[in-house]
């Protein structure tokens, strides 16, 4: 409020001359006295809404980088050994685009599937392992690569037998 409004307010009011002109002088002195003190403040607010804004991007940016990335499993022949296996994951290791390569055991595999999906009741009922030959590679694809030709150079490899997005799996076996 500026000092003609307040001027205003004052004559509209019934009160003492003296006790109106102490109010006047009072309230226009504080927004004086303050002025400094606002400027500080906004000053204060910019700096805290710049390193929000900088520690958002930071954090979005990550999650960002999280996304730039899209997941395969290479699934192989079960008549592998363990030397066929693990020179299969040194070939996936090789190829342009992969960020990352993961063995998944089909014990892993089936401890994932038992927590994921079945009760212990039902879980229990198995009593061997019905995805021993489900072990795989889990791949992380960077997402500016060429995912198809990945996927061509991978099912070119001597033991592979499926190679499938994670989405698919996912989407697989919720049907």
């Amino acid at each position: 409020m500026n000092e003609k409004d307040m001027t205003q307010i004052k004559d509209a009011i019934t009160m003492p001359s003296e006790l109106a002109d102490s109010l006047l002088h009072n309230c226009s002195g504080a927004q004086a006295k303050h002025l400094p003190c606002t400027r500080y403040s906004r000053l204060v607010m910019a700096l805290i809404a710049a390193f929000a804004i900088m520690v958002t991007g930071s954090t979005s940016y990550a999650a960002y980088n999280v996304y730039q990335e899209k997941n395969l499993a290479v699934f192989m022949d079960a008549s592998l050994s363990q030397a066929e296996i693990d020179r299969i994951g040194e070939e996936l290791k090789q190829i342009s685009g992969i960020t990352s390569c993961h063995f998944i055991s089909g014990d892993e595999a089936w401890d994932a599937f038992r927590e994921a999906y079945l009760n212990d009741d039902i879980a229990d009922t198995f009593t061997e392992n019905p995805l021993q030959d489900s072990f795989n590679y889990r791949l992380s694809v960077r997402l500016n690569a060429d995912t198809q030709a990945i996927r061509d150079e991978i099912s070119q490899i001597n033991g592979v037998r499926l190679i499938q997005n994670l989405s698919e799996l996912k989407q697989a076996s919720l049907k």
